[in-house]
């Protein structure tokens, strides 16, 4: 494990989609669970579940969601991953993102299949080696989207720290009932996203510098 501050594994931390067959040891992965079991939640009560696949138990169900998905099987979003409606701002944000990771990936805005083909490579984790899918009770609030969302944060920078990159992933949404099936979840849990976790490779795509509004755009500093 690599000795470095949360400042430097912010700094560092960018999302991978490419990565390395180099298997994860299992100890490490159960000391980043348990290290993102310390999140802060609200009340303590810890909404969130986590499903941490690997090796022919991450192939299957790979399999699984993909024949699920070739043979045209329909499906309910659990929730939509953007507003209908993006202001300007946002927009543009998202866009200059999405331009950035294709040129890196060297497919031009023309080429659909291979847009089409990068899109669907959410669905194999981009060839991580370990898997994540997570959850909450359905029970459970808008409040508790704010706790999944720390979870996740701490998981990525222990995974920095480790030496290790990760990729959020909320697409996987767009399929929850076929990751029930292929994981036999109980219909009472929420999926809530999902993360790609390995040695990223160095593909130019792991290269990115994202931009990131300024101070003055995100902040207000009053009393200082």
């Amino acid at each position: 494990m690599s000795a470095i501050t949360v400042s430097q594994a912010l700094q560092h931390r960018q999302s991978a989609r490419d990565f390395q067959q180099r298997p994860v040891d299992k100890s490490v992965i159960k000391e980043i669970i348990e290290l993102a079991g310390l999140s802060a939640s609200g009340s303590n009560i810890q909404p969130w579940h986590l499903y941490v696949l690997t090796g022919d138990a991450l192939e299957q169900a790979l399999a699984s969601v993909g024949e699920q998905i070739m043979s045209g099987g329909g499906d309910t979003a659990e929730f939509p991953p953007y507003p209908a409606k993006l202001e300007a701002d946002y927009l543009d944000n998202r866009n200059q993102c999405a331009n950035k990771m294709y040129q890196a990936l060297d497919i031009s805005r023309e080429d659909k299949g291979k847009r089409i083909e990068q899109v669907m490579k959410n669905f194999n984790f981009f060839g991580a080696p370990v898997g994540v899918f997570i959850t909450m009770d359905r029970c459970m609030g808008d409040a508790q989207c704010l706790d999944i969302g720390i979870l996740m944060q701490s998981l990525m920078l222990l995974a920095e720290e480790r030496g290790l990159s990760t990729c959020p992933q909320v697409s996987w949404t767009a399929w929850p009932n076929m990751v029930r099936r292929a994981l036999d979840i109980n219909r009472d849990e929420k999926l809530m996203a999902g993360i790609a976790l390995g040695y990223a490779t160095e593909h130019p795509v792991n290269q990115l510098q994202q931009s990131r509004d300024a101070i003055e755009k995100i902040a207000s500093l009053r009393g200082f």
